[in-house]
């Protein structure tokens, strides 16, 4: 459901890399959503990123960074 949003409202597709701003660790926007879900919080990270969309896809992008650290 998430990566469907990424892709039609940001054009974010599961292979885009992330880079994390902190650790300097790269992983895929699937294994960042992966990780979002085995832990339970599609529906916050869903929300989040549905308050944080007037900032665009950098501002997305950044978010799902931050998730990967």
């Amino acid at each position: 459901m998430i990566e469907q949003y990424l892709e039609e409202r940001f054009g974010i597709v599961q292979e885009d890399i992330l880079v994390s701003p902190f650790t300097n660790k790269t992983a895929t926007v699937k294994e960042v959503l992966h990780t979002v879900e085995q832990r339970g919080h599609e529906e916050k990270v869903l929300e989040k990123i549905q308050l944080i969309q007037s900032l665009g896809r950098k501002g997305v992008i950044m978010y799902l960074s931050d998730l990967s650290k």
